[in-house]
């Protein structure tokens, strides 16, 4: 019973900095900003793995071509793609 009692307090302060820590890193994130730098003006970019964005490319498949490894090709954050209508 004592054995019981030590793993749910040991399950409970753990998931008490869990929680904790999720709390924390809720506050400092910023919603919906995108931190990256972005160089180029194509409207496709590849984002690599710092998070730096080359946008020079004018469509996908052409962004695709170059992509290597873990990275990988998006828009152009703040861009338009298409019609508005």
């Amino acid at each position: 019973m004592k054995t019981l009692t030590a793993l749910t307090a040991v399950a409970a302060l753990v998931a008490g900095i869990s929680i904790a820590s999720a709390a924390s890193m809720d506050k400092n994130s910023t919603m919906g900003s995108t931190s990256a730098s972005v160089t180029g003006t194509g409207k496709f970019c590849i984002k690599g793995a710092a998070g730096a964005l080359n946008c020079q490319y004018a469509s996908l498949s052409a962004c695709q071509k170059v992509a290597k490894g873990s990275e990988s090709c998006q828009a152009r954050p703040n861009s338009t793609t298409g019609s508005k209508y």
